[in-house]
């Protein structure tokens, strides 16, 4: 998401006042005939429509991102509200280094030891624990 983010910024600087200018060329390009559009400097309609359409394009590419990026922020904000729910209830983090999340597999070994060693030290039977957790696992991460 970071990423995401950085490259809707520099896209929005890169972009500046060029789409709202984009949307006034278009006004005056519809406007004016092609003697008045020389007196503007315009030497090209379809050199200065193809410039135009690489702008709005542009801009509404970096919306879409924005929206998606928008999408996913709240998905990630409603699994780790789910999640911390389970950690909670002493389910381990998956969380690595950097806030980099263990694969799903490395994880799950993760909870299998951890299992274990609870049921070494409790009443509980391993297989009736490490159930517990997978059981949680997987309703944070369901299979598609």
């Amino acid at each position: 998401m970071k990423v995401a983010t950085k490259a809707i910024q520099k896209v929005r600087e890169k972009l500046g006042d060029k789409p709202e200018d984009a949307n006034r060329l278009i006004d005056l390009l519809n406007s004016k005939n092609i003697y008045k559009l020389h007196e503007h400097g315009i030497e090209d309609r379809a050199e200065a429509i193809l410039e135009i359409r690489k702008v709005l394009s542009k801009r509404n590419l970096m919306l879409n991102l924005e929206e998606k990026c928008h999408y996913m922020q709240v998905a990630i904000d409603r699994f780790m509200a789910k999640f911390q729910i389970l950690r909670d209830k002493g389910l381990p983090s998956p969380m690595v280094i950097n806030d980099k999340l263990m694969t799903q597999l490395d994880y799950s070994d993760k909870l299998r030891r951890m299992a274990k060693e609870q049921a070494n030290s409790s009443s509980i039977k391993p297989c009736q624990q490490a159930n517990y957790y997978m059981i949680h696992w997987k309703h944070v991460f369901p299979r598609t």
